[in-house]
């Protein structure tokens, strides 16, 4: 049985990417989440997938959750670090601990996480690390700390793949461009109104269009997959062709 765990599998691309593993034969999805309320109406809709209720960004709490999946499944063959916030704002308006919560939950937490489970990665058959980057680490964006954070998780993954390389575990980034999977709504940021208008704003700049959850979610079971086992230490680009089109 293979075992993929998922960070932040209660919305978005995490729940896409949950729903579309579970999908498979033979494998088990674990996801770690921190919202209660989210992860029971998650459940509701996933009955397949397993949440346990986690602060990823506490590294002990952590530890804890790893010893209970070690117990209960003794590997993990997929690690998909998903899980993240964000706070708009520049440097002249972004508080200071705005920008400490975005760089714990999205930068931190992904060394923490990687850590913390590469012992079960070490044990999984065709394993690997799949980080959820952005084109925003390239590009900036409107969150100088999620551009930031971003912009270290590839720095994570790339270190990763180099060490992990003699343990045949394979680490890659995926970096989206914007996508519909209302992150800026589950973040409190904005409201549906808003949200699809800043879509609309910006859907000019996507040659072809802005993207879905469902997009991500296949690159993700892509480049986890016995088809991608020849790639190690990439960046998976999956924007509609922005970058491309600057």
């Amino acid at each position: 049985m293979r075992v993929v765990l998922i960070t932040g599998a209660t919305s978005g691309v995490g729940f896409d990417a949950a729903k579309l593993f579970s999908q498979e034969k033979d494998t088990k999805v674990v996801s770690l989440s921190i919202n209660s309320d989210k992860i029971e109406s998650a459940k509701a809709r996933l009955p397949n997938v397993e949440f346990l209720q986690c602060d990823i960004s506490d590294y002990n709490a952590l530890v804890k959750i790893a010893q209970q999946v070690e117990k209960k499944y003794g590997k993990i063959d997929v690690l998909v670090n998903n899980a993240g916030t964000i706070i708009p704002g520049n440097i002249e308006t972004l508080a200071a601990e705005d920008w400490d919560k975005v760089i714990k939950n999205n930068f931190s937490s992904n060394f923490y996480v990687s850590k913390v489970f590469l012992p079960l990665l070490k044990k999984g058959t065709n394993p690997n690390i799949v980080f959820i980057s952005s084109i925003s680490a390239v590009a900036g964006g409107s969150s100088i700390a999620y551009s930031c954070a971003k912009a270290g998780v590839n720095m994570i993954a790339q270190s990763l793949s180099k060490h992990c390389a003699q343990y045949k575990i394979r680490v890659n980034t995926i970096s989206p461009g914007m996508f519909n999977s209302g992150f800026h709504i589950h973040n409190n940021i904005m409201n549906e109104e808003e949200y699809n208008q800043m879509l609309e704003k910006h859907s000019e700049g996507y040659p072809f269009g802005i993207g879905s959850a469902l997009d991500i979610a296949n690159a993700i079971l892509f480049i986890s997959s016995e088809k991608a086992s020849w790639i190690s230490g990439a960046d998976l680009v999956v924007d509609g062709g922005k970058l491309a089109s600057r």
